[in-house]
């Protein structure tokens, strides 16, 4: 946050000097749009800046996690809980002809119920192995850059295709409830928190009774930062070289859809 608003600060004192003419005339700064020093002595800028309001919905679709974990959608088992997500954030954007530098800074809403995850990929098939998962005030605050590349097909309307990296801080937690294993048991593999409350009954029963297993970001488990992947294809529509609504999906780590509302100057 405070680096978007130190970046525009610094290139807002710098007024913008009209972009080559050989792009579209939305993209031309005119000169009263950036005022006009008549002594010639002020250096102008060659690129545009956009400060704007982002929001998207982001998903992971079914067919994509039945290979990994159990969709359990018979009715005999707990579903497995969906995962989907929202994001609300700010972004400051750099832009010259076809080049655009896209920095952002956004609060991600994971909005994942509490649910039982029986993991596919373990070999076996014992549907009561799996684990509850519950998040408690979970929540990610990511920080990116992408580049877009922008083709311009009318003088209020272009296309962008781009990429680019962030790094998502995880807040809260996720508590996990463990499927209850015999002490005993040689195999056995779960250091649960609270035998005495159901040593061997599935987790998907445990959570009723028993306290949670593990803490799966206080733990360690799951590290503290994430890493996000950004491929984006959208769409800009530029409103009188003042401002531009951009929509767009493709990949924020998960599949998404949304847009983005935008100031020029």
């Amino acid at each position: 946050m405070l680096f978007l608003l130190a970046a525009t600060t610094t290139f807002a004192a710098t007024p913008a000097e009209p972009l080559p003419s050989a792009l579209s005339p939305a993209l031309r700064l005119a000169d009263e749009a950036v005022g006009t020093d008549a002594s010639g002595g002020t250096k102008r800028r060659s690129f545009l800046m956009e400060v704007g309001f982002r929001g998207r919905y982001m998903t992971v679709p079914g067919d994509i996690l039945d290979p990994f974990v159990s969709a359990h959608d018979d009715d005999e088992y707990p579903a497995r809980p969906e995962i989907n997500a929202y994001t609300l954030g700010l972004e400051f954007v750099i832009k010259e002809k076809s080049a655009n530098g896209i920095f952002y800074v956004e609060y991600l809403n994971p909005m994942i119920e509490a649910g039982y995850w029986d993991d596919a990929d373990r070999g076996s098939p014992d549907p009561d192995d799996g684990s509850w998962v519950e998040p408690v005030n979970f929540a990610v605050i990511t920080l990116g850059a992408d580049y877009a590349y922008e083709l311009h097909a009318t003088n209020w309307l272009s296309f962008l295709f781009g990429a680019g990296l962030g790094a998502g801080i995880v807040l809260g937690d996720l508590y996990e409830w463990q499927p209850g294993e015999d002490p005993s048991d040689p195999e056995a593999n779960n250091n649960n928190y609270d035998q005495s409350c159901g040593v061997l009954a599935p987790a998907y029963e445990r959570v009723e009774t028993c306290h949670h297993d593990a803490e799966l970001v206080a733990d360690g488990d799951m590290p503290p930062v994430i890493p996000m992947v950004d491929i984006n294809v959208g769409v800009r529509f530029n409103i009188s070289n003042r401002a531009s609504i951009r929509l767009e999906g493709g990949l924020h780590s998960m599949f998404y859809g949304g847009g983005a509302v935008s100031v020029v100057f």
